[in-house]
């Protein structure tokens, strides 16, 4: 019988998947559902992490030829550590050498502490775009060690954040640094803060904290957030140029997803009442059809690239979604901030 240490209770962050069952998005980034898997672990409200995040559309004619031109950009109100100090869970951050990284894994699971380690993608067989290409940090979840056959049991995006193992002495050499990554503290343990040291907070006042807090920062980045609509237009503008670039897929994928990630957190607030009825049909309806229709750019354009067919046809049927897009988002935040403030007015 293999010699297993792990986290019994240990699972992935699966919000998302609920809501979308064919594609196990992000909520927000990598970095949201290393924090959101934590709260599940240590039996925390996820309501700090949702409420965490304000996202603007950016646009760089600058960069129109590089990556980073267009984005969905995510903005954290705070650092993650300080939310999960708040949350009381601890973080311990530390650099071990490579050559008692098994012990130091071992032990931190031992004592019911889930890691994160940050790793180097250039060195992480089958990423693609950085696999000996591209230098990048990136942290990944380890939940168990396999004394017996070495491996490690982890959690990352490169399997849609699904559980799964991996040869630890492949696994280590992705903890290599260089001069192009650099972290000292690359491996960070996570425990419980006692009772004792952290103040625990009725939990409807909790929410309603958390709530209130989250509706005063929207306010505080409204004009910044209607204002970043305007970029949808200046990326139709401009599309005809973007369309050949070779990250326009992944671009329109991550802008998917993180838009997936605001009906997941808005579906979460109704659960709390921040909503009126009507309001809620309405919001709901009308983020279902700008994820549609960010789904139906990427599908042209991904056509167009396939077939090398960039014509007028597919610029003039992307062009029509993206007024669409910038008209029912403008349509949407009108409601959206009518429905804050009368949380507000409530509160």
């Amino acid at each position: 019988m293999d010699e297993i240490v792990s986290l019994d209770t240990f699972h992935p962050f699966d919000g998302m998947t609920k809501m979308f069952p064919h594609h196990n998005f992000p909520y927000f980034s990598c970095d949201y559902n290393l924090l959101l898997t934590l709260a599940n672990y240590f039996e925390k409200d996820e309501l700090p992490i949702l409420n965490n995040v304000i996202s603007i559309y950016r646009f760089n004619e600058q960069k129109i030829q590089t990556r980073g031109y267009f984005k969905l950009e995510v903005l954290d109100l705070e650092e993650g550590d300080q939310i999960l100090k708040e949350m009381g869970i601890s973080t311990r951050r530390k650099s071990p050498a490579l050559d008692t990284l098994q012990d130091e894994i071992i032990n931190s699971i031992s004592n019911g502490h889930p890691i994160s380690i940050f790793i180097d993608l250039f060195y992480q067989r089958g990423r693609d775009f950085y696999y000996n290409k591209k230098h990048g940090l990136h942290p990944v979840f380890i939940y168990g060690f396999n004394l017996t056959n070495g491996e490690i049991y982890t959690v990352d995006d490169i399997t849609e954040y699904r559980q799964y193992s991996l040869p630890f002495s492949e696994f280590k050499l992705s903890c290599l640094t260089s001069e192009h990554v650099k972290m000292p503290d690359y491996f960070w343990e996570y425990a419980l803060v006692s009772p004792a040291d952290h103040e625990i907070l009725n939990y409807k006042k909790s929410a309603h904290t958390n709530i209130h807090k989250y509706v005063e920062n929207m306010f505080r980045y409204q004009h910044e957030i209607t204002n970043g609509l305007n970029n949808i237009l200046l990326l139709a503008e401009h599309f005809e140029l973007i369309l050949t670039n070779e990250t326009i897929i992944e671009t329109l994928s991550s802008t998917i997803y993180r838009k997936c990630s605001e009906k997941y957190r808005l579906n979460t607030l109704y659960k709390y009442n921040l909503d009126h009825i009507s309001a809620k049909d309405t919001l709901d309806l009308l983020l279902d059809q700008i994820i549609n229709d960010w789904k139906a750019v990427r599908f042209y354009s991904n056509k167009a690239i396939v077939s090398q067919t960039f014509t007028g046809e597919v610029i003039d049927k992307c062009m029509g979604l993206f007024t669409k897009i910038y008209n029912n988002e403008v349509h949407f935040h009108h409601q959206f901030y009518l429905m804050l403030e009368a949380a507000r007015l409530k509160s």
